[in-house]
């Protein structure tokens, strides 16, 4: 089958913007919230949403992200939760008084979304932040991030759509065992006469590890979404040249933007997510579909 015919077959398959939507998403954009509060109570006031809502399990993971140490429950406040108790030496790096912990845990949506971030906090210090969080709708997705705990108790706030106006909020207290690396101050006996000063540690700079960057090739699903955006708006721009559409041009760009990344054989889930986000704004779009049908093959150009 070549692009054309892949494209008559997409087209058939995509002029209902609703099927268009389920097949390559549809962003949902999120209202920026008020800035928080310092010392908020240790009690959820999250307000139950549509969009992105966080699960309740709460795991610290070895670095093969799949073999559990320990596991809790999330819940409305650190009394509801079922709490972790987790030594520093399960810490994948302890430095300076602080441990670092490999955690997953997971969050759904009803409803498409885009860009979204979320926040760990430990006693209302931020402690960990992951962006740029893309949900399918019902989609379950696992989040895998790199907290910095505190020797002793750890009240942590997980915050899921953080910058929308109706983040999910829940709670879990882990109790850190050991010192995390914390160096005492040397105990320094003085003489009587002179003094001599205490010389205090200096903790070390921790250097968070590096992001993921997470990349589709061929094969992948979303690999074949893009095939089909490529043939259909390699078709589109043949077809539409001389229709007076007045957004053509927007329509080249995208397309020499698919050509690009079919040819490099990779695309990064950014720009991936960018591209399908314009083209939605095509096949949803009432005079582009109404074009289309008019060229289509046996197609019916008063639909």
């Amino acid at each position: 089958m070549n692009h054309i015919q892949l494209a008559i077959a997409v087209l058939a398959s995509t002029l209902s913007a609703s099927v268009c939507a389920t097949n390559f998403g549809t962003p949902v954009a999120a209202p920026k919230a008020a800035a928080p509060v310092a010392g908020a109570s240790l009690v959820s006031t999250g307000t139950v949403a549509a969009g992105p809502q966080l699960g309740d399990s709460f795991r610290i993971v070895k670095p093969d992200g799949s073999t559990v140490i320990q596991q809790g429950t999330l819940g409305s406040s650190v009394l509801t939760g079922t709490p972790i108790t987790i030594s520093d030496k399960d810490a994948f790096l302890v430095s300076g008084g602080k441990c670092a912990f490999n955690v997953k845990y997971d969050e759904v949506s009803s409803l498409a979304a885009t860009g979204t971030t979320n926040r760990l906090y430990s006693n209302d210090a931020l402690i960990a932040q992951n962006t740029k969080i893309d949900l399918l709708p019902n989609v379950l997705k696992t989040i895998w991030t790199q907290p910095y705990l505190f020797p002793g108790v750890n009240n942590v706030r997980v915050v899921v759509n953080a910058d929308s106006a109706a983040p999910s909020t829940k709670w879990i207290r882990i109790t850190v065992s050991g010192t995390c690396g914390a160096v005492a101050a040397p105990v320094v006996t003085s003489p009587v006469i002179t003094p001599v000063p205490v010389v205090k540690p200096v903790a070390p700079v921790i250097v968070p590890p590096k992001p993921v960057v997470i990349s589709y090739a061929p094969g992948s699903a979303e690999w074949n979404n893009l095939n089909n955006m490529f043939g259909y708006s390699n078709y589109a721009k043949t077809q539409l040249a001389n229709a007076n559409y007045a957004r053509y041009a927007e329509l080249v760009k995208l397309n020499a933007a698919v050509t690009a990344a079919i040819n490099a054989k990779t695309v990064e889930q950014g720009a991936y997510n960018s591209l399908v986000t314009s083209w939605n704004t095509f096949v949803t779009e009432e005079r582009f579909k109404a074009l289309m049908a008019a060229v289509v093959p046996g197609g019916d150009a008063k639909r």
